[in-house]
């Protein structure tokens, strides 16, 4: 029969814990880098806007500016994309925060037990300590009642005599 071994067990849900939380981890950078993605296709419409505020005035080039509103549906449709893609992302994320969730809640519960378990032996421990100076003081009790009583008899046989 297999024996229950706490410590392997908790390192198992300690593992498990340190990979949810790298995955949690792994959703958040990417969050973060479409967040900053985006940021750039902003800041390239923006730039285009002025580009196109520019050419329209003077002598017009058609073309430039025709150039220029095709790159911005082009930057709007990869906003589009990057808007799906965060969406997904922060569904992924919610999901892997429960898990990590899950987990931490199976290490805390694992440490408790373990604290149980020390404080149980500590206990067993120290009642087997007491019980052995119990019986050693019993026995040097014992010891010197009977040193009394060995002295005593020898003091009536030394009266008696």
């Amino acid at each position: 029969m297999a024996t229950f071994r706490l410590a392997t067990l908790l390192k198992l849900r300690i593992r498990d814990r340190d990979m949810a939380a790298k995955a949690v981890q792994d959703v958040r950078n990417a969050i973060a880098k479409l967040t900053e993605r985006e940021n750039e296709i902003h800041a390239s419409n923006r730039e285009m806007d002025e580009y196109r505020k520019q050419a329209s005035h003077g002598a017009v080039n058609l073309h430039q500016i025709l150039d220029a509103q095709r790159f911005q549906m082009v930057l709007a449709a990869q906003l589009d994309q990057i808007a799906d893609h965060q969406s997904k992302l922060k569904q992924e994320l919610e999901r892997r925060e429960f898990t990590l969730l899950k987990t931490q809640q199976a290490v805390k519960s694992l440490e408790k037990l373990k604290e149980q378990r020390d404080h149980t032996a500590e206990v067993h421990a120290l009642a087997k300590q007491q019980e052995r100076l119990d019986e050693w003081a019993s026995i040097r009790h014992a010891m010197a009642i009977g040193l009394e009583q060995d002295q005593a008899f020898q003091d009536n046989e030394g009266i008696t005599q």
